[in-house]
């Protein structure tokens, strides 16, 4: 049987592995104890302008999973003795008090409240509340306080893909951001490195074989494939780095502040993750999927023009991703000292 610290950790790991918005909000409402009903769970955020409610517009009608999610003006004017929280509380759950954090629930008798917020600022509230026990109960107050940090992360995280999406900085087929997004990045990274007098790592990786996949089986099996490409990809980069698709079949991922060795790391973890599971045609056998890589590094110097130094970045990878191409896919090659 798991520990409750074991599966507030897997609750963590569910939201930050949540690709959509939609699968977000899913995780987010299985609470880590499984006597929680889902009606007495509820997601408060602060949105005087009304851009959260717009940008999250699309996802607030599609079922129970978007149930708990709400938008008040403020905190102070819904519940004022929470307004200024700055760690996770927990007590007895009183109407007078408490009704409108958990709008529906029925028979709560204990309410666990994780404020969720972005340095000083106050985003919003996660509320909790069980009939029978203290909801959390087992878990210390520091991990419930880093729980809270997970959801406002994770929250800014889709929040900022939505913005990108309207701003048409995503590529339509996989959501990955579009090569726009990756000159805008950078631009802002050879300047950080600049700053900081660090290194900056590239990968370029490229899906093998997709043209012969297309021939075999069509364009609409080739597209799935690169789909599914991009999400295993994406389920080893950190979200502080960026990822952007390059050309049909090519993806960058820009590492900040990592060295050659860690790139390299992340290397192998994307070759492995990719061919780990073979790719369900929908008729005849299943395929493995391979891709190639080239990794590069930047060190900038601080009179360097940002946009050459950029540019050379990107190209180096594609210098080394043709290495591993001619020595046969499914690896990384490495351009630099």
């Amino acid at each position: 049987m798991t520990s409750p610290v074991d599966r507030l950790l897997e609750w963590e790991r569910a939201l930050l592995q949540a690709t959509t918005l939609e699968a977000w909000l899913a995780a987010l409402v299985v609470v880590p104890d499984q006597a929680v009903p889902r009606d007495a769970v509820s997601l408060l955020l602060v949105d005087p302008t009304h851009e959260l409610r717009h940008l999250l517009a699309g996802v607030r009608e599609q079922g129970a999973a978007t149930r708990p999610l709400a938008f008040v003006p403020s905190l102070a004017g819904l519940a004022p003795h929470l307004a200024t929280l700055r760690g996770a509380w927990r007590g007895d759950f009183h109407a007078a008090d408490h009704a409108l954090l958990l709008p529906g629930a029925v028979g709560a008798g204990h309410i666990a409240v994780l404020p969720l917020r972005r340095g000083s600022q106050a985003v919003g509230l996660y509320v909790v509340g069980c009939r029978d026990h203290v909801p959390f109960d087992g878990i210390g107050t520091a991990l419930l306080d880093h729980a809270a940090d997970v959801v406002t992360a994770t929250l800014d995280r889709h929040a900022d893909r939505s913005r990108v999406q309207r701003g048409g900085l995503l590529d339509p087929l996989t959501g990955w951001n579009s090569p726009r997004y990756l000159h805008l990045r950078l631009l802002e990274e050879v300047a950080r490195s600049q700053r900081e007098r660090g290194c900056t790592s590239c990968l370029v990786v490229d899906a093998d074989g997709l043209e012969l996949l297309a021939d075999e089986f069509g364009h609409a099996v080739a597209d799935r494939a690169r789909v599914e490409i991009a999400a295993r990809i994406e389920s080893q980069v950190r979200s502080s780095d960026a990822s952007a698709r390059l050309g049909n079949d090519g993806f960058v991922v820009l590492l900040p502040a990592t060295d050659p060795l860690r790139a390299t790391r992340l290397a192998d973890r994307i070759l492995a993750a990719v061919r780990a599971q073979p790719f369900e045609l929908g008729t005849g056998a299943p395929r493995v999927l391979t891709v190639s890589i080239g990794i590069a590094e930047c060190r900038p110097s601080p009179v360097q023009d940002r946009k050459i130094a950029g540019d050379q970045l990107v190209a180096d990878s594609i210098a080394a991703l043709y290495r591993a191409r001619q020595a046969g896919g499914d690896r990384y090659a490495r351009l630099g000292p």
